[in-house]
């Protein structure tokens, strides 16, 4: 018979190899990347999450002309942007296509503020780059917001328990009322100013670099932490505030392979409303990123896998949390082995930080990224996230798509593979009707999420939360994930029209209920809201939103029910 510390090496021995092959895998699998040539040779920055290029580019797919595009994984870079309207252009050639007046408009706007990236593909006179090309001004923003709500909160630590039947701990709070995936931007209660602009550069065909500082001003600063017994972990707001929203420096030295270093966020996976693992709710991530810059085809067999994008990223968390300077990675692939069929994984962790007990080291980073701990022992106290996703197609019912995500959350407790796949489980569904009326100018958009681990399950596990991570997967206080928190489901409604090529307005509605299964009660949230953007003139977009909303249980305290609103008025300038 075995020993048990014979058992014990041959377990080791056996996870070792595990954690040796799949590190030689991503190595190699990065090493066929690298060596993959395309038809482009610059630096690219990205292209902001609240950019109008998305929605051009969803129209532009709804009627066809697109079928390489990658959504699980963004930002775009504008050369990725400029390769999805290169593919438009050549289908509407190809085909010979009689386009209506709307995706003629996307598509001339799109020549315009792309230009330079649209020349590399044969669209205008291709010129040599000067060596050092700068913009001082890219993009110009000004946004006036009127709130009424007192922030929501994400409690079960310190005493505080909101999940009092829920393993691990979280301190998390809402940000902005009714006005989620901002960037982490958080405007006080009463009137709040703020204007933000964008600069850019390009050096020697190897460098680009982007900046964009903001400056806010709040009617009511010094407000303290949000009301509920927030830690001053969360921090505090200020009257005056001014900061580097969002600054990066890329270098390309491979067509199909850059690195960027500095303040970006990014969103992966298919959801609109929210996604499991990864949005802009929380402020921009301080991170080295290795990605590359558009979809590409791999070499040999992996080409089957069609159009693939991949990302890797390390960041460092604020020092005013649980553990300080806690570091936070992640690695997500994206392919479409078929042209109606995108597939994706992702993982997302927490390790390091003062006290944890985890090592902060680059092996630990590489580890955690190629899976290797999935199965740990509870004496790995790193903090995991994962998920599958996919994004359907269906060109038979007007280019509609149906999507999903699929993941687990270990709170903190025996990763196992078993606990992934049945136990802490969150999903998103949804469906996207690009073409509800013939000519294209109305969508419809459906999703349901759902993070609620049911009653019954053998461990009644908290997303978002953790057992040694008390602050949870947050960052200034702030969910990375989706804005709706842990413990809770959520149904939207969004449609949109265009009444005019230059003039859109939506509609949406929602309902999300918070402490479903763990929580001291249940709280309700019913939010609509409506909102027009429109182009006065080729650089300039005038944009307004409302939203109200009915919350009942705030905070998960049973009886404290209020109303809140939202006014949101922007001018964005693009030069």
């Amino acid at each position: 018979m075995m020993s048990a510390n014979g058992k014990y090496e041959s377990d080791c021995s056996k996870r070792a190899k595990s954690q040796i092959f799949l590190i030689v895998l991503l190595v190699f699998l990065m090493g066929a990347i690298a060596g993959t040539r395309a038809a482009y040779g610059y630096p690219s920055n990205n292209v902001p999450l609240d950019n109008w290029a998305y929605d051009g580019l969803d129209k532009l797919a709804g009627f066809g002309l697109i079928h390489s595009d990658v959504k699980g994984m963004r930002p775009y870079t504008r050369l990725e942007v400029a390769r999805l309207v290169n593919e438009a252009l050549r289908t509407e050639k190809e085909k010979k296509l009689k386009l209506p007046s709307l995706i003629c408009y996307f598509l001339n706007k799109f020549k315009r503020q792309y230009k330079e990236e649209l020349a590399y593909y044969g669209y205008g006179k291709v010129e040599s780059p000067a060596p050092l090309t700068i913009k001082p001004l890219d993009e110009a923003k000004l946004d006036y917001v009127y709130s009424s709500g007192r922030p929501q909160t994400y409690l079960n630590t310190k005493g505080i328990r909101q999940y009092p039947y829920g393993g691990g701990d979280i301190v998390g709070y809402e940000g902005t009322p009714l006005l989620p995936n901002n960037q982490g931007v958080v405007y006080g209660k009463g009137s709040n100013l703020s204007f933000e602009f964008a600069s850019s550069f390009q050096l020697w065909g190897l460098f680009s670099g982007y900046v964009e500082p903001l400056f806010l001003v709040r009617q009511n600063g010094s407000l303290g932490t949000p009301s509920g017994g927030v830690p001053s972990v969360v921090g505090s707001y200020s009257s005056n505030d001014i900061d580097l929203l969002t600054g990066y420096l890329k270098f390309s030295p491979l067509d199909s392979l850059e690195i960027e270093v500095g303040r970006d966020s990014m969103w992966w996976g298919q959801g609109y409303a929210g996604t499991l693992l990864l949005t802009d709710n929380a402020p921009p991530l301080d991170m080295v990123k290795i990605s590359d810059p558009v979809a590409i085809i791999l070499p040999g067999i992996f080409s089957y896998l069609g159009p693939f994008k991949y990302s890797l990223f390390w960041a460092r968390l604020e020092a005013d949390r649980d553990h300080p300077h806690t570091q936070y990675g992640g690695m997500r692939i994206d392919f479409k082995p078929t042209p109606n069929l995108e597939l994706g994984m992702a993982r997302t962790y927490q390790f390091g930080g003062e006290g944890s007990g985890s090592p902060g080291t680059f092996l630990q980073w590489l580890k955690d990224t190629t899976f290797a701990n999935i199965g740990g022992t509870t004496n790995n106290p790193d903090n995991f996230e994962a998920e599958l996703d996919f994004r359907y197609r269906m060109p038979c019912l007007w280019d509609s798509e149906f999507y999903g995500e699929w993941g687990g959350e270990d709170t903190g407790f025996k990763p196992t593979i078993k606990q992934f796949l049945f136990q802490d489980i969150g999903y998103v569904l949804g469906l996207y009707l690009p073409r509800i009326t013939p000519d294209g100018r109305t969508d419809l958009r459906l999703e349901y999420a759902d993070n609620v681990n049911e009653p019954g399950t053998k461990m009644n596990g908290l997303w978002y939360a953790h057992s040694v991570y008390i602050s949870g997967m947050t960052y200034d206080g702030l969910i990375l994930g989706d804005p709706m928190g842990p413990d809770a489901r959520r149904g939207y409604i969004r449609v949109t029209r265009y009444v005019r090529n230059d003039l859109k307005v939506g509609l949406d509605g929602s309902y999300t209920q918070r402490g479903a299964n763990v929580g001291r009660c249940v709280s309700g949230e019913f939010v609509v809201g409506a909102d027009a953007t429109y182009d006065l003139n080729a650089a300039l977009t005038a944009m307004v939103r409302y939203a109200w909303g009915d919350f009942r249980n705030f905070n998960l305290v049973p009886g404290d029910n209020q109303m809140d609103n939202l006014l949101m008025m922007q001018m964005k300038y693009n030069f």
